[in-house]
C-alpha cells in the first residue's frame, strides 16, 4: 500500500538531486555474513536468506520506504523483496514475493515463486513499485559496482558477492544503490547497522 506525501520534508533536496543526470548515491561495504553462513551450511536457501535479512532491514528504515511515482513522492509501508534469478538456460529474469517477518514463510513462497518462475521462464510481479531490487555475483569479488540505473526508477537496489574467509568469519561487500532526493550518507549508514543487527540476532 502507498500513500502520497504531498508535504515532502526533503522536498528541495530531493528536486535539486533529481535533475541530475545520476541522482543515485552508490557505495559498497563489507559485512561480516558468519551467523547466517553458518545457518545456511545446514539448512540451505542462501540466496533468500540474505535477501530476508537485507529486506527486514530496509523494513526498518523509513527514508528507503519513499519512491518517485508519476511526478509524485509515494511512501510504501511495505517493502517487498524483487529478485534477480537465473534461468536454467543461463539467461536472467525477475520475480518478486510478499515481505514477512516470518522467516519460514518467507523461505516458503520464495521457493515456490522461484520454482514457477524456474518453470514458466517466465519473469513474476507479485508486487510491483513496492520493492528493494536484490542480486547476487556469486563468482567472483568486487570492491565496487554501478548496476544499470534510470533517474526515473527510484527503488533501491542491493547486490553482494562471493563470501570470503578470514580467520573463521565470512564477509561479503555489499553494494548500496539509493536516490540522494530521499537518503544521505546517515541514512545508508542506519541501514548497515540495521543489516549487521538482523545478521547478528538471525534468525530471530
Amino acid at each position: 500500500m502507498r500513500e502520497e506525501v504531498k508535504d515532502f520534508k526533503r522536498k528541495d533536496l530531493f528536486n535539486y538531486y533529481h535533475k541530475r543526470m545520476n541522482p543515485f548515491v552508490i557505495v559498497t561495504t563489507k559485512i561480516d555474513i558468519t551467523n547466517v553462513y553458518n545457518f545456511c551450511k545446514e539448512h540451505k536457501n542462501t540466496y533468500a536468506t540474505i535477501s530476508y535479512v537485507l529486506t527486514r532491514a530496509i523494513n526498518d528504515v523509513e527514508a528507503f520506504k519513499y519512491r518517485y511515482e508519476d511526478e509524485k513522492i509515494y511512501k510504501y509501508d511495505i517493502i517487498n523483496p524483487g529478485f534477480t534469478q537465473r534461468f536454467k538456460d543461463g539467461d536472467v529474469g525477475f520475480f518478486n514475493i510478499n515481505y514477512t517477518k516470518d522467516y519460514d514463510q518467507f523461505i516458503k513462497e520464495y521457493n515456490l515463486t522461484e520454482q514457477e518462475f524456474l518453470n514458466s521462464r517466465t519473469s513474476i510481479s507479485k508486487c510491483q513499485g513496492t520493492e528493494v531490487w536484490l542480486s547476487c555475483l556469486p563468482w567472483f569479488k568486487f570492491t565496487s559496482l554501478i548496476p544499470p540505473f534510470d533517474k526515473n526508477i527510484t527503488i533501491p537496489q542491493l547486490i553482494w558477492d562471493k563470501f570470503e574467509s578470514e580467520a573463521d568469519k565470512y564477509y561479503i561487500n555489499l553494494m548500496i544503490m539509493t536516490h540522494h532526493g530521499f537518503t544521505d550518507g546517515y541514512h545508508i549508514a542506519t541501514l548497515v547497522d540495521k543489516i549487521n543487527y538482523h545478521i547478528k540476532n538471525f534468525p530471530n
